[in-house]
């Protein structure tokens, strides 16, 4: 199970957030494995939060409920909470805000430890959006077998007001290479102009 999410966060705070994430609590970290979630990472780009994890568990509304239980996660939450800011398009009850999965596509079969992490990001015109993300959902699984992946292991793309999220993990060691092909292999008709994110954050 994958699982994709929003929260903006407040400029004044960036760079305490990004400190702080290279020091989390470790009692934070053993709770997070505990609770099933693999591979989260959470990127930044222009003061929105895009968060990615992978939940191997088979309750997972469970062991949300035991991280929101933890008394270190809730110290640690007092910490951060302060340094974001909802989405107002969030659903009720949530603090960061839900998003659709679009596509995911998953090729190699290496070691998870092997790969390295990117995500991009791109804004839709609001009045191309539903026909846009229609279409994309019939263009990038015939763009995928059509392009040279054999260095990206996986990708998924995600959907939330307007803006499209990305996550890759490929195992190429030239990081500008890199860049370009990503960014190449997502484009459709030089309509989407697609933006590095910075990962403040990874645990596995």
């Amino acid at each position: 199970m994958r699982v994709g999410s929003l929260i903006k966060l407040r400029p004044e705070w960036e760079e305490w957030y990004i400190i702080l994430h290279r020091h989390t609590f470790p009692a934070v970290l053993e709770r997070i494995h505990k609770s099933n979630i693999r591979n989260y990472s959470i990127f930044l780009h222009d003061g929105i939060l895009f968060s990615y994890l992978e939940y191997e568990g088979e309750d997972y509304d469970g062991d949300m409920a035991e991280i929101s239980r933890d008394g270190v996660t809730r110290d640690w939450w007092k910490l951060t909470d302060p340094m974001q800011e909802p989405l107002e398009t969030r659903a009720e009850g949530e603090w960061w805000a839900s998003m659709d999965e679009i596509f995911h596509w998953s090729g190699k079969t290496e070691l998870q430890e092997k790969a390295r992490r990117m995500a991009f990001t791109t804004r839709i015109l609001d009045s191309f959006e539903d026909k846009m993300i229609e279409s994309l959902k019939i263009a990038y699984p015939i763009l995928v077998e059509t392009s040279d992946l054999k260095d990206i292991m996986s990708f998924s793309i995600y959907h939330k007001d307007g803006s499209l999220y990305s996550y890759f993990e490929f195992l190429d060691a030239d990081l500008g290479v890199d860049i370009q092909k990503l960014q190449a292999t997502l484009k459709v008709e030089d309509e989407l102009e697609w933006m590095p994110m910075k990962e403040v954050f990874h645990t596995d």
